[in-house]
């Protein structure tokens, strides 16, 4: 049925059918184009490497994000399967030459990643920090918790780590070699 507008060619309504099913050619492109997709993405995973997915920072979760969105366009955009294959490639390579970088580049991984933060140190709550991150003791007590610690005296550190995990490292632990506390933004 079509409705007429003054002056203007008739509007073409769809058919209900139409929401449901087009015709065979969109869902096999649809599928083609999926699927074109999928393995794409699984070779690129065999090629970075498996390291790519373990303990995501932050930046890394906002370009997996924005990939996956890349992605799930892929299949029912208007754009060629070309152009949507070149902005995953464009990410992905981007991405990795990010990772390169901040391998080789203290500045760059500065710039891109968070600095471990410490929020106990010699056994002392540092009260300023927690404020300054919006961090509550709640959390930390659930971090010591989980490492088997009862109490803050018992830890030399409690540090949350850059992919948002906790590290707790105790005093027992603590003999003359800290060389894992290195480069931690110590009170004192």
């Amino acid at each position: 049925m079509a409705i007429f507008r003054s002056g203007l060619a008739p509007i073409r309504q769809p058919q209900t059918y139409e929401m449901f099913f087009d015709s065979w050619d969109a869902v096999l492109h649809t599928a083609v184009r999926s699927a074109v997709a999928y393995l794409v993405i699984i070779a690129a995973l065999r090629v970075l490497g498996e390291q790519v997915l373990a303990k995501m920072t932050a930046y890394d979760l906002i370009v997996t994000i924005a990939l996956g969105s890349i992605v799930a366009s892929i299949p029912l955009s208007e754009s060629s399967l070309a152009e949507g294959m070149t902005a995953m490639f464009v990410f992905i390579g981007l991405q990795e030459g990010i990772r390169f970088a901040q391998a080789r580049s203290r500045k760059v991984r500065k710039l891109v990643t968070e600095e471990p933060r410490v929020v106990v140190w010699d056994g002392r709550l540092l009260h300023d920090r927690i404020e300054r991150w919006s961090l509550t003791e709640n959390e930390i007590r659930a971090a010591l918790r989980r490492a088997g610690v009862a109490a803050y005296a018992d830890c030399q550190a409690v540090v949350l780590e850059n992919d948002g995990e906790w590290s707790v490292v105790r005093r027992s632990d603590c003999g003359h070699d800290r060389s894992a506390l290195e480069g931690l933004d110590t009170p004192y």
